[in-house]
């Protein structure tokens, strides 16, 4: 970069950088092709000249995510040289740049969970601002907790525990994908807790029902193996809170998982899983009216009268059909349900109507093509009990 430009930024003149784009107007152009640059925005940046930064923010947005050879980006650099009025105005200008990786893979929330100098109020600030930076990963595959688990920032930890049972209070698919996230020798936050045999980390974890204490790393050891592992230190505490009240702290059931998967998926994505689960449901239902071998007609190839549209299959070649193509029917049926619910709420009290009188559909029609008259009432309670008890889940 010219001199006189680093100058400019260093003192935040904005009057000198217009007199030199006036002499060189493709100067930020050319600095811009370069990969790793100290572009005048890092100056200014690591300077706190906030009027100068906001300046070529407006003419350069790019350089706001271009990375300095050492490996850090304008924001990285005011953090670092606490230059937090700065920090502030680049997220007030673009959020989303909490989410750019330095060195290390290292974004600002990981740099704030690793230096307990910097004020917590700026790890609650790129949280409420960005909250998915939680799930930005390092180069070790580490969320900024793992970081502050691994080098025993307890204060930091706390506050980020504490900001993910908030900020995710009616996601629990969420929490459970922070909480129980692997690092690179699949470490959860728990295991790496456990390792520096920090009780307090251990309870505030065992606390939240999401984590996964079973969860294994790549060693095949729990976070239970790692504190039993350990020999130099006294851990009892450790281990007591670790197996305290198990009953209490139950993993998720995968269909509150599922339910919060399908909160959160795109409009785009419901809409062609309703197309999938229509076309399943079409094709079973179709199963049910044409089954294999067909049905016994109202001539003379049926036995009795009595067999007449009765299916053709025997007892049990009928359920071996009948059960995995139900299953398959019942299970697109309620899929289908889930993802209009959320995609339609407005006629959310018709849903339950639906799902009964289309049971009852189900039922009947097993029933009457059932290959025995008891095998058809057997049929057809099991199609209403379940058709009406999946109303209520």
């Amino acid at each position: 970069m010219d001199e006189s430009l680093k100058r400019a930024a260093e003192t935040g003149n904005t009057d000198a950088l217009y007199s030199f784009i006036h002499r060189d107007a493709n100067v930020f152009k050319r600095i811009d092709e370069m990969e790793f640059v100290d572009t005048p925005l890092h100056v200014a940046a690591a300077a706190g000249n906030t009027g100068f930064a906001m300046e070529m923010m407006n003419l350069k947005p790019s350089f706001a995510r271009k990375l300095n050879p050492d490996g850090f980006s304008p924001l990285h650099l005011a953090l670092l040289n606490q230059q937090y009025l700065m920090v502030i105005y680049f997220l007030l200008v673009d959020k989303d740049l909490t989410h750019v990786k330095g060195k290390g893979g290292f974004t600002v929330l990981h740099h704030v969970a690793l230096d307990e100098n910097y004020a917590l109020a700026f790890l609650r600030l790129f949280l409420n601002i960005c909250p998915d930076c939680i799930f930005d990963l390092t180069v070790e595959r580490q969320t900024a907790l793992h970081i502050a688990a691994e080098k025993n920032k307890f204060e930091a930890f706390k506050a980020m525990l504490e900001w993910i049972q908030s900020a995710f209070e009616d996601n629990k698919c969420k929490r459970s994908k922070i909480l129980n996230y692997q690092d690179k020798d699949g470490n959860t936050a728990l295991h790496l807790a456990a390792s520096i045999n920090h009780p307090q980390m251990i309870k505030l974890l065992i606390e939240c029902k999401e984590v996964d204490k079973n969860k294994i790393n790549d060693r095949g050891f729990t976070a239970m193996d790692v504190l039993q592992r350990q020999t130099v230190v006294d851990n009892t505490e450790s281990v007591n809170i670790l197996n305290s009240n198990p009953a209490m702290f139950q993993k998720l059931s995968k269909f509150e998982l599922l339910i919060d998967e399908i909160k959160n998926m795109r409009d785009e994505t419901v809409g062609v899983l309703l197309i999938v689960f229509t076309l399943v449901l079409t094709m079973t239902y179709q199963g049910f009216l044409s089954p294999p071998g067909s049905i016994f007609q109202g001539d003379a190839t049926a036995p009795t009268s009595s067999n007449r549209g009765k299916s053709m299959m025997n007892a049990s070649s009928f359920l071996l059909f009948y059960i995995p193509n139900g299953a398959a029917f019942l299970i697109s049926w309620v899929m289908a349900l889930l993802l209009l619910e959320f995609v339609a709420e407005s006629i959310k009290p018709f849903f339950s109507q639906v799902h009964v009188m289309m049971s009852f559909c189900y039922g009947a029609v097993l029933s009457t093509i059932a290959p025995s008259t008891t095998l058809g009432f057997v049929v057809l309670c099991t199609s209403v009990v379940l058709g009406t008890s999946l109303c209520f889940i």
